[in-house]
């Protein structure tokens, strides 16, 4: 079992126009940094008489630095909910975590500016013009955990253990050639020459000749019995 990733999931409540549930949950937002500050969609298909699409920023403990907003730590000391909001047609075809614009027009306050959810824990905010309300309900925790089995791993493991017996066989087990020769002199007798090749290193020539030694005593034992 692996804990592939982790996180926050703002619980977020979006009423339409007509007062009607149009999306309620907890959201999944990805972390984009080691404080977890994270970024999130939200898509709620179904709100009238307009989509409405969310996009923005979570920070579990909300900060300031150099004018730009940021999570200074990655537990929720001082969480706050950052969204744009965007009215029309949500793509909901595409990823939960990409709200494509293409058909959707930023909702803005009266002076033509963004408007910005900027929300604490249990915040609700109407939308300018009407189009709807979104509630921050709450926080939960998500966790993205992988389970895996292989079956194969113990045939693989004596795969290698067997390998591995092999190699030190051919690294510490010393090869000797022995060669005989069998000939027939020109007075009849038939001679039979040894001779014994050491091929690794250091090898000891005493042991080489009581080999040969041992092998010229069967030899001349399997003579004496076929006679």
């Amino acid at each position: 079992m692996f804990l592939i990733g982790h996180g926050y999931a703002p619980v977020i409540t979006v009423r339409d126009g007509n007062g009607d549930v149009a999306y309620s949950g907890p959201t999944v937002f990805l972390p984009v940094d080691q404080t977890f500050a994270s970024f999130g969609v939200v898509k709620a298909a179904f709100a009238e008489p307009a989509q409405i699409g969310l996009e923005g920023d979570f920070y579990p403990t909300f900060a300031l630095g150099d004018g730009l907003p940021r999570s200074s730590f990655g537990d929720l000391v001082n969480p706050l909910l950052s969204l744009s909001v965007f009215t029309g047609e949500v793509n909901t075809g595409e990823s939960i975590y990409v709200l494509d614009k293409s058909n959707t027009e930023q909702v803005v306050k009266a002076d033509g500016k963004p408007f910005r959810l900027d929300m604490r824990e249990g915040d609700s905010i109407d939308l300018p013009d009407g189009p709807g309300n979104v509630t921050f309900d709450g926080i939960e925790r998500w966790n993205k955990i992988q389970i895996s089995r292989t079956p194969g791993k113990l045939v693989a493991l004596a795969g290698v253990v067997m390998a591995l017996v092999g190699l030190l066989g051919s690294l510490f087990i010393r090869p000797r050639r022995v060669w005989v020769r069998v000939r027939r002199s020109d007075d009849g007798e038939t001679l039979i020459d040894l001779g014994a090749l050491d091929r690794s290193n250091g090898g000891d020539p005493e042991r080489g000749e009581l080999e040969l030694a041992a092998i010229m005593e069967s030899l001349k034992t399997t003579d004496k019995e076929k006679q």
